[in-house]
């Protein structure tokens, strides 16, 4: 049925009935709906995998590229007993991070980029915040989506996973997600010890140059494989509206050789 609306509606649709599918948090969720969109989007998304999520039964959740803490709220509303830790570089985002999840009983947030090694980075805010990165954006990016493309150069502390691991208690199953607008590989190369512990991996991948110097899917995926994971299919993509062809998406490596 709803294959059969306008784009617009079926979006606005998706967004007003998720409250409705999580009855414990209803009147947060449906004012937030209507206030703080940008902060429900990731559960109105997610919310189509639920089974899924209560399937995999993560015990901890590392939600790398935390942004505001949509991930991070979506994840505590499919997984209410997961533990959830997030880091995110930008300060205004760390701020608006950890007010909107204060009321998670089990929530940590680490203000760092994470990369190879620890320290300080240039780091590409653009003018539509989620497509931030530590990699500059590529021309292609800016002429897929003009509302992006102004930028500006801040510096940020990053540090590796691996690091963080004394503060943090890692019960399995442990789901990893990253998005980090194409620094996967760097992220990665500074979390060698944290992956023997992680279960699944939820990673934005690109089939297409949007940040020089980002990985592609095919490097990603061969990475991953020296690292016990195999590749498992995948959730959204992200489309091109100038061509349709597929710029992103979101995909799945779970650890063993059966995938």
């Amino acid at each position: 049925m709803l294959d059969s609306l306008p784009e617009k509606v079926e979006k606005a649709l998706e967004y007003l009935v998720t409250p409705l599918a999580f009855p414990q948090d209803f009147g947060r969720l449906a004012k937030w709906t209507l206030t703080r969109r940008p902060l429900v989007r990731e559960l109105a998304h997610l919310r189509r995998h639920r089974r899924w999520f209560e399937h995999q039964g993560f015990q901890t959740v590392l939600d790398v590229g935390g942004y505001i803490g949509a991930f991070s709220l979506a994840v505590h509303a499919l997984l209410p007993e997961a533990q959830i830790y997030a880091f995110e570089p930008l300060p205004d985002h760390y701020e608006q991070l950890t007010r909107n999840l204060a009321h998670l009983p089990r929530f940590t947030a680490f203000h760092t980029a994470l990369g190879a090694e620890s320290g300080e980075i240039s780091f590409y805010r653009s003018s539509f915040s989620p497509s931030s990165s530590a990699l500059p954006m590529d021309e292609l990016h800016k002429r897929t989506f003009p509302h992006t493309a102004g930028v500006q150069e801040v510096r940020v502390a990053v540090g590796r996973l691996d690091d963080f691991l004394p503060r943090m208690e890692l019960r399995g199953p442990v789901l990893l997600k990253l998005d980090v607008q194409g620094y996967e590989e760097q992220a990665l190369s500074g979390a060698a010890e944290t992956l023997r512990q992680v279960d699944v991996i939820l990673s934005e991948v690109s089939f297409q140059p949007l940040y020089q110097g980002q990985v592609s899917f095919s490097r990603l995926n061969t990475l991953l494989k020296t690292q016990g994971f195999r590749y498992a299919g995948g959730f959204d993509s992200l489309l091109s509206p100038v061509d349709g062809s597929v710029l992103q998406a979101d995909a799945l490596f779970v650890r063993g050789e059966e995938a």
